[in-house]
């Protein structure tokens, strides 16, 4: 069953999830985000909290300007090398 379902999860998922418009929207969004947080931060009386959310806002803006450049480790790796397996219905969970 849980072969089953992963089987025809691997089968339906689209390859051209990356393309311009959602590289763009996602992108600078992430940029929004971390400006947002960045504006957040000066509020922060507190140091810790001042820095944290300064941090936060960094990684946010550098996953932004990563998406919108289309990074190498932003890539989901294909397994399409490999080959596929059999399913013959009888998963380990299930041999108790």
């Amino acid at each position: 069953m849980i072969s089953k379902i992963s089987a025809w999860y691997r089968d339906n998922v689209s390859e051209s999830a990356d393309c311009i418009a959602c590289r763009l929207i996602s992108g600078f969004g992430m940029i929004g985000i971390g400006a947002y947080l960045l504006s957040q931060a000066k509020r922060r009386r507190s140091p810790v909290e001042h820095y944290a959310m300064k941090s936060i806002a960094t990684v946010a803006g550098f996953l932004g300007a990563a998406r919108l450049a289309d990074a190498n480790f932003l890539k989901a790796t294909a397994e399409s090398e490999k080959q596929p397996k059999k399913i013959t219905g009888e998963h380990p969970f299930f041999k108790r």
